[in-house]
């Protein structure tokens, strides 16, 4: 399984195909067509058991913390009068004051309850606890620019967007608009802040130096630009410029990167590169290319193996080993990295934004979990629609998604396949990340009370009509 492997429509349902190596050993495995890895059989019997254990205490009420959140209809672009949320979309009344960095440094912190423009100050806030900025010279007004450009350059969220109906002209009416649910500014800075917490409150931040910090912070803020609301195999499968462009792989990462540090050299009001030396320059575009890629879903299974290879390996004493190679006289503790390899610190960099990438799922709050599983699953509804349309292959666990329990479907599968194995490996590198694995878990006992109150109408349905 190399990261040149596709994804493919050739597998229904949540079923994985499977290649066994033995007890304990990593499992190589595919679902939904997107190659993965389970560290070892326990994970596999879980992703097929029912995520829901009667016994196990419901999740911690979050109802406070939400209290003050207003719904406000005008945030709300209306579809045919309907709604397609089923009550996990929150109205809120978006705060237009800047949080402090004590609040930004907290799993609970919301990007979405915030004005988009405040979000500019968050991304600064989070260079600057590193003392980024006066490290590398680095200019506040052009980071601030750039990051409004950022902003901009990203496809509006369509559930906050306010509409001016008596200003909207009859060209503006006809010109085709994409408003993207999920892949929007809100995400991006989201997989920023994720990726912070990661340095900050996980303590990857030990074995990285300040530009290698910086790269993880912006990078994450870049890795997803431009985009179209639709995934790289839909590119592929429409043969667009794009995919012609980069040769089929990792599409849209590769448009993303190239967008971000375009912005550098096409306009000097927004060129921070250049306040790194052209030696630091050029690493600086080289690690965040390398993160950025990491979040090619084709790439999640060599993330996986890399991840459980340092397990494996077990924890060394790097630090006794001098750069000369001499051993050194004084103990150190034993740790899965050593800090003065470069290549270690460049798998910590995209280690951190492919897993801030996928994090949504462990959100502390089910609230705000199951708020961004609407919006992505939204985008994979409209993603399926364009499908059909064009009269191409069908992504399958993109169709179909019409209930609130065939969302809580997807998101549990997603999170046993795909999100718990890589965060029951980040746990045991960085152990203070270990909490993370438990509150996904909890998110989907939330969510299999879901299909199992379907399941239950389901019958009564069925009982009704066979009485009748």
């Amino acid at each position: 399984m190399n990261d040149t492997t596709s994804p493919s429509d050739d597998n229904n349902g949540g079923d994985a195909d499977i290649a066994r190596h033995g007890n304990n050993k990593p499992i190589c495995t595919v679902w939904h067509g997107y190659d993965i890895v389970l560290t070892d059989n326990c994970h596999l019997s879980e992703a097929k058991r029912v995520a829901h254990n009667n016994e196990q205490n419901p999740p911690e009420d979050q109802a406070a913390h939400h209290a003050k959140l207003v719904r406000l209809e005008s945030w709300r672009r209306k579809s045919s009068g309907q709604s397609d949320d089923y009550g996990w979309l929150r109205q809120l009344d978006l705060r237009s004051d800047i949080p402090s960095i004590d609040e930004i440094r907290d799993w609970s912190f919301d990007v979405l309850e915030f004005e988009e423009t405040v979000l500019i100050n968050v991304f600064i806030q989070m260079l600057e606890f590193y003392n980024l900025l006066e490290k590398f010279r680095l200019d506040r007004k052009t980071l601030e620019r750039y990051g409004r450009e950022v902003m901009a350059m990203h496809h509006k969220d369509c559930y906050y967007q306010k509409v001016d109906i008596e200003t909207k002209g009859v060209e503006d009416e006809l010109k085709p608009e994409i408003l993207c649910e999920y892949h929007n500014w809100y995400h991006a800075v989201s997989c920023a802040h994720v990726s912070f917490l990661f340095l900050t409150l996980g303590g990857a931040d030990a074995y990285l130096c300040p530009i290698e910090r910086f790269c993880a912070i912006m990078g994450a803020l870049i890795h997803d630009l431009d985009h179209p609301g639709t995934n790289n195999d839909f590119e592929v499968k429409r043969s667009t410029s794009l995919a012609k462009l980069y040769g089929n792989d990792a599409v849209l990462e590769r448009h993303s990167i190239n967008m971000g540090l375009n912005l550098c050299q096409e306009n000097p009001d927004l060129d921070w590169l250049k306040s790194f030396d052209e030696k630091d320059r050029e690493y600086v575009k080289h690690f965040m290319a390398q993160s950025v890629l990491a979040t090619d879903p084709s790439r999640h299974a060599d993330i996986v193996k890399e991840a459980l290879a340092f397990v494996e390996e077990g924890p060394q004493d790097y630090q006794s080993t001098s750069s000369d190679g001499k051993l050194s006289s004084s103990s150190s503790p034993m740790t899965y990295f050593n800090q003065n390899d470069p290549q270690h610190r460049l798998f910590i960099g995209r280690l951190i934004l492919h897993a801030a990438d996928i994090s949504n799922p462990l959100h502390i709050s089910f609230e705000v979990a199951s708020d961004w599983a609407i919006r992505v699953t939204t985008e994979f509804s409209k993603q399926a629609k364009k499908e059909k349309q064009l009269q191409l292959p069908v992504t399958t666990f993109m169709d179909g998604l019409d209930s609130q329990a065939e969302i809580a479907k997807v998101q549990i599968g997603f999170f046993n396949f795909m999100v718990k194995p890589l965060f029951h490996t980040l746990g045991i590198l960085f152990s203070d990340l270990k909490m993370l694995e438990d509150w996904g878990e909890k998110n989907c006992v939330e969510y299999q009370m879901v299909i199992d109150a379907r399941n239950e109408e389901q019958k009564d349905v069925k009982s009704d009509g066979e009485s009748a």
